[in-house]
């Protein structure tokens, strides 16, 4: 439901690509969203090692978690 109104072009949207990213995973990897926003940072930076406890990172293809 989000996606349309993300999309409109006159609505600016601070780093609109990568929450669309985000979205898209929140909706295919069951990840919550602020971990979906997390990973579409990350890959936006070209960053490929998250630093957490939280496995649901696994999910997540192209993205290795290591644990404090």
């Amino acid at each position: 439901m989000l996606w349309p109104l993300l999309t409109v072009a006159a609505l600016r949207v601070p780093n609109r690509k990568s929450i669309l990213r985000a979205l898209d995973l929140f909706a295919s990897t069951n990840l919550d969203f602020a971990d979906a926003l997390s990973v579409a940072h990350m890959e936006r930076m070209k960053l490929t090692t998250i630093i957490s406890y939280d496995r649901d990172f696994d999910k997540v293809s192209g993205i290795q978690r290591k644990e404090p």
